[in-house]
């Protein structure tokens, strides 16, 4: 077990501290050069070969810029990519075969999207010598004997082609192009490729008047009309309700049939599905991560969730998570927080009803359906942000809302955020440093900058924030969105557990089946009344059989469940098991009797 030290060099601010980190480090004052000024930028640097890992700079440093941690079976010959002396390191790579499907499951911050660019040859692999960075040529010769040999000279010679989908697809709204020239550029029809992921009628739009999950699709069109030998998709899913995360998949394993083909998913169920075996990497975040040897599908998940890797002897995470093959019990008396009545709203191209409905105190609400069928109109007219065209919100109800775009209109950090708010009535400031900030894994960015935070990072902050509201009702549009597997699954026991313990309502927009299976004790189902899309209804709340199974019969999909770790998985098309539950209108759950 080898120990690394890591410098977040964005956090680092040394003309605002005392030089913490160096003044307590023993073997400094031992007369040691363990931390040394950089002359290059004016920041620490931490020597490896003389830090004892006794952790004093790591609790000393008022920023929260360093970490000291020890990795796990690898070692410095395992070492592909570091970006510097005290930056990040990714140990090992994923070999994709020449057909079929790779999977890459981990957490953020891990080093997924560095592999694939590795992968597609366009970073170079420095092997750990970020000062003098190494040639293709060093490259092959480095894993000479090995498959990847084979790979890295097919990139050095200009024989591979390879093709990566981005993964902020939100970017692309700032290009000056229409949707039909943006896919048009990759070589293919454009006609064919948006036919291919139901954008056939808005070619004609730019991009800038596209909606995150349209984007995602243009993207994915624009690199399936790519002719390459391997593609690369980077959450695929990002944006997409479950209806057009199933069809992408679906895709994606035609093209799989004859290409190869590495995908980066937090969709526990959809990479399930979709990929024929799985690379899991664990590590820290921004510190280093570690990619394991391949695994089948069906182990790597269960792998995943269980948090040992029995054949590299790691644990990486204290607790396995559960699942549970039948939906919770509905209470024998429910304790009515908020009654709504029918709810109506017209737009120029679209109307939507909602029908009246109930939502008791202590359970959370997940509201499920496809894009475009009303979910965030009726938050918003709950949370008083729209008018409705007929029916009235429920009165005397105090609201928290966390919005499903994030927009930053302060330069402050979290922690100053916080502190502004402490004086707000309104706002909880003991539950958020208590539970919130430790239970959403807050405490490592307290003092960045707003604006500098991920996506997943300010998801998180938003989340923490709306919940630190005492309320009658929280309602929160996709909170996993931007989150890793984990995070996810972090967020929704957290939040169901905080919900339960104040006696609130929760209702919550969100597409991943995992996160709604842990989180929710019942549904709205939202849905498409015509095929042009111009009329959505909804309708509930549901217990959660009632609920799912509305929801996927809509969709044509049918879930069975692991018999290790309970989690649901997607039946394979008119499969036996399809068949079987489509017949008993079971679409989700075991059916009562088992």
């Amino acid at each position: 077990m080898g120990r690394i030290a890591i410098l977040l060099a964005d956090r680092c601010h040394p003309k605002e501290c005392q030089w913490e980190c160096q003044n307590y480090c023993p073997p400094v004052r031992m007369g040691q050069e363990c931390i040394v000024e950089s002359k290059e930028t004016g920041k620490p640097i931490i020597s490896e070969t003389l830090c004892i890992g006794c952790g004093i700079c790591v609790h000393k440093c008022p920023f929260d810029a360093i970490k000291i941690l020890n990795t796990p079976t690898a070692d410095e010959a395992e070492i592909v990519h570091r970006y510097g002396y005290n930056g990040f390191r990714l140990y090992r790579l994923p070999l994709p075969p020449t057909k079929g499907i790779t999977g890459l499951l981990g957490p953020n911050g891990t080093g997924k999207s560095t592999a694939l660019r590795v992968l597609a040859g366009t970073e170079v692999p420095n092997l750990g010598r970020w000062d003098v960075p190494p040639t293709w040529e060093a490259v092959v010769q480095h894993y000479r004997g090995t498959a990847f040999a084979a790979h890295f000279q097919r990139i050095q010679r200009g024989e591979l082609r390879s093709v990566v989908k981005p993964q902020y697809v939100d970017r692309l709204a700032e290009e000056p192009q229409t949707l039909a020239e943006y896919v048009g550029a990759s070589g293919g029809d454009p006609r064919d490729l948006l036919a291919q992921v139901g954008l056939a009628t808005k070619g004609d739009r730019r991009l800038t008047e596209l909606s995150g999950g349209e984007l995602q699709l243009g993207a994915i069109a624009r690199t399936l009309g790519t002719d390459a030998d391997l593609y690369l998709f980077d959450e695929p899913s990002s944006y997409l309700d479950i209806v057009h995360r199933l069809a992408v998949a679906r895709i994606l394993r035609r093209l799989g049939e004859r290409k190869s083909v590495v995908v980066v998913e937090h969709d526990l169920a959809l990479l399930d599905y979709l990929a024929d075996q799985a690379h899991l990497v664990y590590g820290e975040e921004a510190a280093f991560g570690v990619i394991s040897h391949p695994i089948a599908m069906r182990s790597a998940v269960n792998t995943y969730l269980t948090g040992y890797l029995r054949d590299e002897n790691v644990r990486f995470r204290t607790e396995p998570v559960r699942f549970i093959s039948h939906p919770p019990k509905p209470p024998a008396r429910r304790n009515v927080a908020v009654a709504f009545d029918a709810l109506d709203k017209r737009f120029d191209r679209f109307h939507l009803t909602v029908g009246a409905g109930e939502l008791a105190r202590g359970e959370t609400v997940g509201i499920v359906g496809p894009n475009a069928t009303g979910k965030t109109t009726f938050v918003r007219m709950l949370a008083g942000a729209e008018t409705p065209s007929a029916g009235t919100p429920p009165p005397g109800v105090t609201v928290s809302y966390k919005p499903q775009y994030l927009k930053v209109t302060q330069p402050a950090s979290l922690r100053e955020r916080i502190e502004t708010l402490q004086s707000d009535p309104t706002f909880d400031a003991r539950l958020l440093e208590r539970e919130l900030v430790p239970g959403l894994h807050l405490d490592g960015v307290l003092d960045v900058a707003l604006p500098d935070l991920s996506g997943g990072e300010l998801q998180r902050a938003a989340v923490a924030l709306c919940l630190a509201r005492p309320a009658t009702l929280y309602l929160l549009d996709e909170p996993s969105a931007y989150l890793d597997s984990d995070e996810r699954m972090a967020m929704a026991r957290l939040l169901r557990r905080q919900i339960e313990r104040s006696g609130a309502t929760a209702l919550v927009v969100d597409h991943d089946v995992y996160f709604l299976d842990l989180g929710c004790d019942e549904l709205m189902v939202f849905r498409s009344v015509r095929p042009d899309g111009s009329e959505g209804r909804g309708d509930g709340p549901f217990p959660m059989r009632e609920g799912m199974n509305r929801l996927l019969k809509d969709v044509q999909v049918t879930f069975r469940r692991d018999p290790e770790t309970l989690r649901p998985r997607i039946n394979r098309e008119d499969s036996v098991l399809d068949r079987e539950q489509r017949a008993a209108g079971e679409y989700y759950y075991e059916p009562l009797d088992r």
